[in-house]
């Protein structure tokens, strides 16, 4: 009887979304995120996709201690980064990031392995254009949806339904 000696590896697919300081020139940023890359493969794990840091303005204003001291951001260069790495080694990947000044706010999530892009939702289009046969509806993607209570159109008014007498009135 042979033995094969199997090794099975608990890889899971992670993906890193971070933001770097504002005060980084954009060629720094982009090897900063290359470094994450490279850290990733030493660790053992592969990489999937990525969208490389560009400059944006931040939701809100963010605190990061540099030095004993408040420095505040409302901007900075954000990125992604998906892989696949053993569950285990995720801590010493992480680790490394805490210690990084550059790195204004970091997050890394399990996720899938699939490609998972965030589209718009359907258009909403009001019922009252419909009713009207209006061709160029301004369609508006931000709302939610109302509800519209609508009349009946004048063609459904003016019909008159003639009352058919039932077996009790006869």
């Amino acid at each position: 009887m042979t033995e094969i000696n199997e090794t099975t590896v608990d890889s899971r697919v992670y993906e890193i979304s971070f933001i770097f300081d504002n005060k980084l020139d954009e060629g720094t940023a982009l090897e900063k995120s290359n470094a994450l890359k490279q850290s990733i493969a030493t660790l053992g794990g592969s990489f999937i996709s990525e969208e490389t840091p560009y400059m944006r303005e931040l939701a809100y204003e963010m605190i990061r201690v540099v030095n004993n001291v408040n420095v505040r951001f409302n901007e900075g260069y954000f990125g992604w980064i998906k892989f696949e790495l053993d569950g285990a080694k995720i801590k010493d990947f992480e680790k490394a990031i805490k210690l990084d000044e550059e790195v204004v706010r970091y997050i890394v999530v399990k996720t899938v392995r699939d490609n998972t892009v965030y589209t718009k939702r359907a258009p909403v289009v009001k019922a009252e254009s419909l009713v009207n046969n209006e061709d160029d509806v301004n369609i508006d993607t931000t709302k939610e949806a109302d509800v519209v209570a609508t009349e009946a159109p004048k063609e459904v008014e003016e019909t008159k339904v003639e009352s058919v007498p039932s077996e009790e009135t006869k």
